[in-house]
């Protein structure tokens, strides 16, 4: 008898500790993963420590918060419940799963291993609302899977009206908001206006703060060679390239669109940190921060992993708004070979090749991209010039009749830039669409470009 009420009171304890402690049940240490993120010239693993400063950075910096901390929204556990975003490699044989999506998805099947790594979950059949992300690279493939909101089968989950693909018509699929497949290997992007599992359409897992990358970068070089995702509250309803989709209905100029790229002022102290926080601030510094999804202001992301230090991650917070700026990458865009459904960046001695197609005329203006485009409030085109001339610079409907004069004086050499706020001669509002803008200087030299104006 008093064994059995011995085994009873271990059973106890158990269950007990199975609820009062759910994390020991978890696997937090990550698999550490070496394989590959996207080629070296993907935007995402581009640095843009050298590229100038956003025109509209100081508006973006005072809509965000230029007094918010930054939050490092990764490391161990909270109040019992994972923090950062876990992910899970498997392999060959790894048996596959049917998703109903509500939203643009790539169909699947996905290789999703039970029990799977879910965000914010201490197990995959928890009741918890979130983000719920699963994260999958099969290693064998250099695929990778991401989902959002993830609901396992014959599963019931809150609010299950707001959805219109729930319940799913065969009960044996798993529910999800999203999901995307991405090639490891290449630069192709999603389709233009398609979501992923992150709102600006981009993949999550490599742009996260992984433990295994800031030990490898400790041992070597001192940076992680990525940007990294972060969140704010308010986005504008736009994105720029590399990201594929937006997620808001505000128009104001000064919030942020969906890929916008920040990086930590070159300028900012970083001796007082740990060696391990002073690799992920030189990263800050070197290949950005990038406007992932809406949330709070200033979480930037990285993995669920019981090796952080929470006390270390915490000294992030006293990194402020302010410490950080917009950064223009429209001339990337600009480069010979550039390809907007694809994330290489072309390479750099493109831009300074004169034109050969009269050699008795030197290059007067060079013209860029518009920046953002699509936009849908207003957009600023800028051009350089070689020398001082007098420049014209119209707006062109698609079928090439004048809209606007946007510039029609003399300037002076070097940087210049304009804004259209999408009107046209008479200060009325232009339908969306597709216009062109065209410039003129000496010597008749002429160049024009295409844009996207979203109502």
């Amino acid at each position: 008898m008093k064994t059995t009420n011995i085994f009873l009171v271990f059973l106890l304890i158990i269950w007990l500790m199975a609820v009062l402690f759910p994390l020991a049940a978890y696997a937090t240490e990550m698999a550490d993963y070496t394989g590959p993120a996207f080629p070296e010239n993907h935007a995402l693993n581009t640095p843009i420590d050298s590229l100038p400063v956003h025109p509209n950075s100081d508006n973006y910096i005072d809509s965000i918060g230029p007094d918010a901390p930054l939050h490092p929204d990764l490391g161990t556990y909270y109040n019992g419940h994972p923090i950062g975003i876990p992910y899970n490699l498997v392999g060959v044989g790894q048996d596959l799963v049917s998703f109903t999506f509500e939203y643009e998805s790539d169909p699947g099947p996905y290789p999703i291993p039970i029990p799977p790594l879910v965000e914010g979950l201490n197990t995959y059949t928890d009741d918890d609302n979130g983000d719920r992300h699963i994260l999958v690279i099969d290693t064998s493939t250099n695929l990778l899977y991401e989902s959002w909101y993830n609901w396992p089968p014959e599963h019931s989950m809150p609010n299950p009206d707001d959805w219109d693909t729930y319940p799913p018509l065969d009960p044996s699929d798993w529910w999800a908001g999203s999901g995307a497949i991405f090639d490891l290997t290449s630069n192709t992007l999603r389709p233009s206006g398609w979501t992923s599992a992150d709102a600006a359409g981009l993949p999550i897992f490599p742009l996260l703060i992984r433990y295994d990358e800031v030990e490898r970068a400790m041992a070597t070089d001192g940076v992680i060679h990525h940007a990294i995702r972060f969140t704010v509250q308010r986005t504008r309803r736009a994105y720029i390239w590399p990201a594929r989709h937006y997620a808001s209905s505000h128009t104001n100029p000064d919030y942020p669109p969906m890929g916008l790229r920040f990086r930590l002022k070159a300028d900012f102290n970083i001796s007082g940190f740990t060696p391990r926080m002073q690799v992920i601030l030189r990263t800050m510094k070197k290949y950005g921060i990038i406007v992932a999804d809406n949330g709070s202001n200033w979480f930037v992301q990285g993995t669920h992993d019981d090796r952080w230090d929470n006390d270390e991650l915490h000294s992030l917070k006293s990194l402020h708004g302010s410490d950080f700026e917009a950064v223009n990458i429209s001339s990337w865009m600009e480069r010979p070979g550039f390809d907007s459904n694809s994330a290489a960046v072309p390479p750099a001695s493109g831009i300074s090749i004169p034109s050969t197609d009269n050699p008795q005329i030197p290059q007067i203006i060079t013209l860029y991209q518009n920046y953002p485009n699509p936009f849908n409030h207003k957009t600023t085109i800028s051009y350089q010039l070689t020398t001082n001339s007098h420049v014209t610079l119209k707006i062109y409907d698609f079928l090439g009749r004048e809209i606007k004069t946007l510039v029609s004086e003399e300037k002076t050499a070097g940087p210049q830039s304009v804004q259209w706020d999408g009107t046209d001669s008479k200060g009325k509002k232009v339908s969306s669409g597709t216009y062109f803008y065209g410039i003129n200087g000496e010597s008749n030299q002429t160049d024009s470009r295409k844009m996207i104006f979203l109502k």
